[in-house]
């Protein structure tokens, strides 16, 4: 393999784009069934992953939330993913009825509930996580769909325990309700893990807060654990921070600056659409600040019963 010249890239480019003998290749792409919907396959989810192995892509709970970003590592990120299931399965107290975990991402959780001689039942509408958690855990079955799409006939009163973990702020208050109704069993138990928005503070994932606790009484639950992890699961987002600016943005200018000096007139033409990722790249950040979240939002680790 060459060097990865800019003279070869724009000729790449102009041949799959123009060259009869790409024609149908190109023509069949653009032409295809159209992009698939993050929540059926979420790349992003995929990457994450691949970068921290460990099944788990939620955040890693810190019992020292005073460390510092420079402190982390990403095995320190995996032992708090791993703390932070177990603060999850501290709350079960029906261990041998079936627990649903709601969007199980690559299956962490499974294999920790399947570990400790649970009936592990996993859910997601991720084709890719489908894959992984077929291979991984071959014994634990998934529901491949939507919760707000399962099919609750076939399980009505079935969980003694329903988890959400950081996928409850993807669905709708309604259908949530609705589902978890039908199918967690009398006296069952509903964890969720999951950050809340303050009402006014001008973010818009996540629920509201005090729109939850009036739901959850509204439809006759009542907490039985309430905790505010929020200074726990900050260490992740702060050490992801420091990685976004001094390596992902870093890396992002160099490359900018490679180009300018290599191929200027190249960069000429790409200079608009460089300054537009940089401020992509800026955006992201800001969403993962751990200033700007811990203003806006808190994150609970709660256990309900219907009353």
């Amino acid at each position: 393999m060459g060097r990865l010249r800019a003279s070869w890239v724009v000729k790449d480019i102009l041949v799959r784009t123009f060259a009869p003998s790409h024609a149908l290749a190109w023509l069949g792409r653009w032409r295809g069934s159209g992009p698939t919907p993050t929540v059926r396959g979420n790349t992003q989810l995929s990457l994450y992953s691949r970068i921290l192995p460990g099944g788990f892509l939620h955040y890693g709970y810190f019992d020292d939330p005073s460390i510092e970003p420079e402190a982390v590592s990403l095995q320190a990120v995996q032992r708090a993913q791993v703390r932070y299931a177990e603060k999850i399965l501290e709350l079960i107290d029906a261990p041998d009825a079936p627990v649903l975990d709601v969007g199980c991402g690559m299956g962490g959780l499974l294999g920790l509930l399947e570990e400790r001689g649970h009936q592990a039942v996993g859910l997601t509408p991720d084709r890719f996580q489908i894959d992984h958690i077929v291979g991984a855990y071959p014994e634990v079955p998934v529901l491949h769909c939507k919760f707000e799409e399962m099919p609750t006939e076939d399980y009505r009163s079935r969980f003694g325990t329903v988890i959400h973990s950081e996928s409850l702020q993807y669905m709708r208050p309604d259908s949530v309700f609705r589902v978890m109704q039908d199918i967690l069993a009398p006296g069952g138990t509903w964890v969720v893990a999951d950050y809340f928005r303050f009402e006014g503070a001008g973010e818009r994932s996540g629920w509201p807060w005090e729109r939850f606790v009036s739901l959850a009484s509204e439809h006759g639950y009542r907490f039985t654990h309430q905790e505010d992890i929020t200074a726990n699961v900050l260490p992740t987002l702060a050490f992801a921070h420091l990685l976004g600016n001094r390596i992902g943005l870093s890396a992002y200018d160099f490359a900018c600056d490679k180009l300018k000096t290599k191929a200027p007139a190249v960069h000429y033409v790409m200079e608009n659409v460089a300054e537009r990722g940089r401020e992509a790249v800026l955006k992201n950040l800001d969403v993962i600040d751990p200033e700007r979240f811990s203003s806006a939002k808190r994150y609970m680790l709660l256990a309900l019963k219907a009353a």
